[in-house]
């Protein structure tokens, strides 16, 4: 179309230029030969010039057509501009930092929501999460949110050559408020509270946190604020202390604290005032110490592991009777704990202790002294004043996860036993003590995404009481979480 028009163009040019020339002569005169001869001249000249320029306008147009057709004008988009910008595709979004910078520190809020639907088939010490079958009581179905946790943790702030942080966390489990509808109505328990000061190889940690002494604990949805198997091999409480931590070697870490004396024996019916326990009586803090072996390559499998041995020692001053005699009893224990892998997937964890007067740790099924101790002679009892209760056990749990679903589904299974002393489970008085406890538990965790995950839990116990011999309960326990 473009090339037509501009031959037409050119003829056009060229008769002009021949009628001007035309024109232009004189009138009435002829032109000579030479003039004519010129003009002709003239003309081919100015023709082949429009020639050439022809040619590179034709070749230019062509290199054009090729490399873009030409295409009828593009409609206008006259969609709204919230439907027009549903076709571009949105590059991800990153994840909201919920942090707040506060001077050199930064302070971020995180938490889990918990969420436990459970049945039991019989009694136990505690629906939610239980951890020993009772005589007493009956089976239950029911649901709860209470060992939902919030936090917030402070770092980046410095002082002199260390690194200062801190945190803050409670939960729901603090107990239930006196209302008929008070179990939804979980009161808020202090988890941890402390402040940590960390140079190369030292650390010193100043309040309440995980005790030194068998730190470890399994992995369970269903049994958060308490950890699984406690009252079944598995030592734990958070205590205010005073705790060390230093680096001997890239592999070797010790461990040192002096903690809160407190044994187990709080008064339940304390609302406010608070008096002072049998361990804070006997005016010993507890003293604790750990050394553990790491490596960042166990065994070659390219995995993180850990073994580790720790002790504990404390004291319980017990008054009895009308002219409160005092009796001072130790409590100690000694453990070793363990966490690495077997296998690309496999791994195993898990606690084995002895000591006596651990009630506080709740071991020995939540007994640490009898305070009415019999010595048996024949048919007869012998009243032997305040005695500590010795115990042993230990838990271990192996997790799997299959080769299937991304990785994201881990199978659990776990054994636990507290089996106290039973020679110093003999009393004066008529006490149905628990002589063992033993638990099995299996789980089935699938994280749905890296904040959310759903969980499966069977768990059994058989428990063995002085006088009421063996009981047994079941738990189901469905659960879901979700962090931030």
């Amino acid at each position: 179309m473009h090339i037509k028009f501009l031959k037409f163009v050119l003829i056009a040019a060229i008769a002009s230029i021949l009628s001007l020339t035309v024109v232009a002569q004189t009138p009435g005169g002829t032109p000579s030969a030479d003039e004519m001869s010129a003009r002709v001249k003239q003309l081919e000249s100015e023709v082949e010039t429009m020639r050439r320029e022809m040619a590179e306008l034709k070749a230019l147009l062509g290199k054009n057509a090729s490399a873009k057709p030409v295409d009828s004008p593009a409609k206008p988009d006259t969609r709204p501009a919230d439907v027009a910008k549903t076709d571009v595709k949105q590059a991800p979004q990153p994840k909201k930092d919920l942090g707040v910078d506060v001077g050199s520190a930064r302070i971020t809020p995180y938490g889990t929501i918990y969420f436990n639907a459970f049945g039991n088939s019989g009694g136990t010490n505690n629906a939610d999460v239980p951890l020993f079958a009772t005589p007493t009581g009956s089976g239950n179905v029911s649901a709860s949110v209470r060992q939902t946790r919030l936090g917030a943790k402070v770092e980046g702030a410095k002082v002199g050559n260390a690194r200062l942080s801190a945190i803050l966390e409670a939960d729901f489990f603090g107990g239930f408020p006196s209302v008929g509808i008070g179990e939804n109505f979980g009161v808020v328990r202090l988890r941890l509270a402390n402040a940590r000061l960390d140079w190369e190889k030292t650390s010193v940690t100043v309040g309440q946190d995980w005790m030194v002494f068998a730190p470890v604990n399994p992995t369970s949805l269903a049994a958060a604020a308490i950890p699984q198997m406690a009252g079944a091999g598995n030592n734990w409480a958070r205590l205010p202390q005073i705790k060390i931590e230093r680096k001997v070697t890239p592999d070797i870490t010790w461990q040192g604290a002096v903690l809160a004396p407190q044994t187990g024996d709080f008064a339940t019916n304390a609302a406010f005032l608070i008096q002072p326990t049998t361990g804070a009586a006997s005016r010993v803090p507890f003293l604790q110490s750990r050394i553990a072996f790491s490596g960042k390559n166990w065994l070659g499998s390219k995995k993180s592991g850990a073994i580790g041995f720790s002790g504990h020692y404390g004291r319980s001053r017990v008054f009895t009777g009308a002219a409160n005699v005092r009796n001072d009893i130790d409590t100690y224990g000694v453990a070793a704990d363990w966490n690495f892998p077997l296998a690309k997937r496999i791994g195993v964890s898990g606690e084995a202790f002895f000591g006596k007067n651990l009630g506080g740790f709740q071991a020995g099924v939540f007994q640490s002294y009898n305070n009415d101790f019999a010595f048996s002679q024949g048919v007869a009892s012998t009243a032997g004043g305040v005695r500590a209760i010795r115990t042993r056990g230990g838990w271990t749990q192996i997790g799997l996860t299959p080769p299937t679903l991304n990785d994201r589904l881990t199978f659990y299974g776990t054994i636990g036993i507290d089996d106290p002393e039973n020679r110093d489970l003999t009393s004066v008085t008529r006490r149905d003590w628990r002589t063992r406890n033993l638990a099995f538990a299996g789980e089935a965790i699938f994280k749905w995404t890296p904040q959310f995950s759903i969980a499966l839990e069977l768990r059994r116990f058989y428990t063995t009481y002085l006088f009421s011999g063996a009981q047994h309960a079941n738990h189901v326990n469905l659960g879901a979480s979700y962090s931030f």
